[in-house]
C-alpha cells in the first residue's frame, strides 16, 4: 500500500452524497491500486453511510471522514484536500470507476517520465449516459468575453474534478476551490482565478492511457434521486454562477439549465417514460 510521503502517491477523493451502490463500485475499482481511498459522508443518509463503511471495514487503504452535512462539491472537496497530506491528489465523482483498476498507477508514473513538469494530468472520461468521450475544453477571454472551446487540446488550461490527478502544490499556490461555486462550473472559477494569478495560469495535460467510466446511471431510490436533484439544483447553479460572473466582471455564456435538466432527467426518469415523453412531445410538435 503506497504510504503519504511517497514521493508520488496519490490520495483518491471520493465525495459521498448517497448513489451507494456507484459509490461502492467507484472504491472497489481504485483499491486493486494500493493508493489510499479517502471517502466524505457529504449528506448521505445514515443508512448508506453504515453501509458503506461495513462494506469495506477489511480494506485498510479506505478511510472515512464525516462532514456531517452537505458542503457542496467545493466545500467537500477542499475538506478531503485539507484532510490529506499526499503529493498527488486524484479528483473523481463518485458516479466512475477507473478502467485500468491495477495499471492507473504505472500509467501515472510513466507520464511523469514523459512529462516532469506536469502539475495537472486529465484522464480520458467515456461518458456511458452519452455513450461518448469528454471533449477536452479550453477557457479564452478576450476583454471581458469569456467563451469554453471544446477540442482535441494535449494541454489546456482547464479540468474536469471527474478524473483529474493533480500535485497539491497547485492548491498551495493558487488556493482551495471556490465554496461559492457549490455545485457545478468551479473548474472555470479556477481557471479564470489562475488566468489573473502572478504565476500564471495552469497547464493541465490530456492523458489517455488513464480512463475514466462515468455513469449517469437511473436512481431508484428516492434518497438517490433527490441527491440528483440537490446535485444539480437550478438556484444553487444559477447562484454559482451568478458569483462567477461578478467576481472576474465577466459576460459568458452557458448552458447549464439546459444541462442540469438534462441530468436529473436521466438519473430520475425511467428510460420507457423518458422515450415516451419525447414521441408525444414530437407529436405534439406536428
Amino acid at each position: 500500500m503506497a504510504q503519504a510521503g511517497e514521493v508520488n502517491a496519490v490520495a483518491v477523493l471520493v465525495l459521498f452524497f448517497n448513489k451507494l451502490d456507484q459509490t461502492k463500485d467507484c472504491i472497489r475499482s481504485f483499491i486493486p491500486s494500493g493508493q489510499m481511498i479517502y471517502v466524505l459522508n457529504n449528506g448521505s443518509s445514515e443508512d448508506q453511510w453504515q453501509d458503506l463503511q461495513q462494506t469495506f471495514a477489511a480494506h485498510s487503504n479506505v478511510k472515512y471522514f464525516n462532514a456531517a452535512k452537505n458542503l457542496g462539491a467545493t466545500g467537500g472537496r477542499n475538506y478531503l484536500i485539507q484532510h490529506t497530506t499526499e503529493p498527488w491528489i486524484f479528483l473523481v465523482d463518485n458516479d466512475v470507476t477507473v478502467k485500468q483498476q491495477m495499471e492507473w498507477v504505472s500509467l501515472f508514473h510513466s507520464f511523469l517520465k514523459k512529462q516532469p513538469d506536469a502539475k495537472l494530468i486529465s484522464c480520458n472520461v467515456f461518458n456511458i449516459h452519452e455513450n461518448a468521450y469528454t471533449q477536452q475544453l479550453r477557457v479564452v477571454k478576450q476583454g471581458k468575453k469569456v467563451q469554453i472551446e471544446a477540442g482535441s487540446f494535449e494541454i489546456t488550461n482547464t479540468f474536469s474534478a471527474c478524473g483529474t490527478i493533480v500535485h497539491r502544490t497547485i492548491f498551495d499556490t493558487y488556493g482551495l476551490f471556490d465554496e461559492n461555486m457549490f455545485v457545478g462550473m468551479e473548474e472555470y472559477e479556477y481557471t479564470l482565478r489562475t488566468m489573473q494569478s502572478p504565476a500564471g495560469e495552469i497547464k493541465v495535460y490530456q492523458y489517455n492511457a488513464i480512463e475514466i467510466i462515468h455513469d449517469h446511471r437511473f436512481q431508484k431510490t428516492t434518497a438517490d434521486k433527490e441527491a440528483t436533484r440537490v446535485r444539480y439544483n437550478m438556484e444553487m447553479l444559477q447562484a454559482g454562477y451568478n458569483h462567477m460572473v461578478q467576481k472576474y466582471d465577466i459576460e459568458m455564456d452557458h448552458d447549464f439549465e439546459w444541462w442540469s435538466k438534462k441530468q436529473v432527467v436521466t438519473m430520475t426518469v425511467p428510460r420507457w417514460k423518458q422515450i415516451l415523453q419525447n414521441l408525444v412531445t414530437k407529436l405534439l410538435r406536428k
